[in-house]
């Protein structure tokens, strides 16, 4: 990465910000579609970000001459000032931001906001756990091992696009009054994270060196779809084994190094995913909605549900319907 990153050396104490309350000078345009954003909730560093009802996201347009202390989450990060520089802290190191430069910031790394200057800003808010879903997420995960800033020295052939993109997302969050469309916002997104991954040969998999490399890839693209689409019934470690044609402990080596998690941990993540989307969105009972994510039992399922989330599915369901 290009973009200079220097240790912090923080003179001042960065006193923890509660409040995002609309500044009198935010244009209309920008303010929340849905409900205005009041305040953040911190248990300890970790913020419970305030997502848009029974949504993934929260986009600002962010003009407040404030700092935020150190704190983390489970959504990616995105910032863009458009006047005047914004400073970020990251795992103990300063990163100063140009008008325009796009900062990715991973989901659950360390970061604090030094505001030096009045300004503007975009600031947005994205869980993408459903790329985990996806068979190249082993090569965007690369991206996301470190907090990236995009600009026209680190990325000259693909920020105009990436920025235009962004301004794209901005219009359609901010174009209704009580909605907001994820679809559209999420497939932009999509297309951005295309974009990094095909213009960076590390990451792109045309580049598989032989064509054997290139043959196992097709093979496991397969069963990434497979499981994708029939994650509800039994599917096990031998039977995945088998589908691919290798023994379990060359799969298992395999699937991680393609992937970036276990076989397992993949597994269960796509069930949860559907019994989120379930919990949310149908009023089907627990009992039902655990075996139709592919669990055997309730027991089971509430177990790992639990661990995934640190709610029981009732707990979620419940927290879901009050947003």
């Amino acid at each position: 990465m290009n973009d200079e990153i220097t240790p912090s050396v923080a003179d001042t104490v960065v006193v923890p910000t509660e409040s995002y309350e609309r500044d009198a000078t935010t244009p209309v345009i920008y303010n929340q579609p849905v409900r205005q954003f009041s305040k953040r909730v911190l248990n300890g560093d970790e913020e419970d970000v305030d997502f848009i009802p029974k949504t993934t996201m929260r986009i600002w347009y962010n003009n407040q001459y404030k700092s935020y202390a150190p704190h983390k989450h489970e959504a990616l990060e995105i910032c863009i000032p458009i006047e005047n520089e914004y400073k970020y802290i990251i795992n103990g190191k300063s990163v100063n931001l140009n008008p325009g430069d796009i900062l990715f910031i991973p989901p659950h790394m360390m970061h604090e906001i030094e505001c030096e200057n009045d300004g503007c800003r975009f600031i947005y808010l994205f869980v993408i756990d459903f790329l985990m879903g996806l068979f190249d997420f082993s090569f965007l995960s690369e991206f996301f091992k470190e907090p990236r800033i995009i600009n026209e020295s680190t990325y000259p052939t693909i920020y105009g696009k990436v920025y235009e993109t962004f301004m794209g997302i901005n219009d359609q969050y901010f174009l209704y009054e009580n909605m907001v469309l994820e679809l559209p916002i999420y497939s932009r997104l999509m297309n951005i994270f295309s974009l990094l991954v095909t213009t960076n040969p590390q990451f792109n998999p045309i580049h598989l060196e032989d064509s054997k490399s290139k043959s196992k890839y097709v093979k496991f693209k397969s069963l990434i779809n497979h499981i994708n689409a029939h994650f509800m019934d039994e599917i096990t470690l031998e039977w995945a084994a088998d589908y691919v044609g290798f023994s379990k402990f060359h799969f298992s080596r395999l699937f991680k190094e393609y992937t970036d998690v276990t076989f397992y941990e993949f597994l269960l993540h796509r069930r949860m995913q559907a019994a989120k989307v379930l919990l949310t969105d149908t009023d089907k009972t627990v009992t039902e909605i655990a075996f139709q994510s592919g669990f055997n039992n309730l027991t089971s399922f509430t177990r790992c549900f639990k661990n995934a989330t640190g709610m029981t599915p009732s707990q979620y369901r419940a927290a879901r319907i009050t947003e």
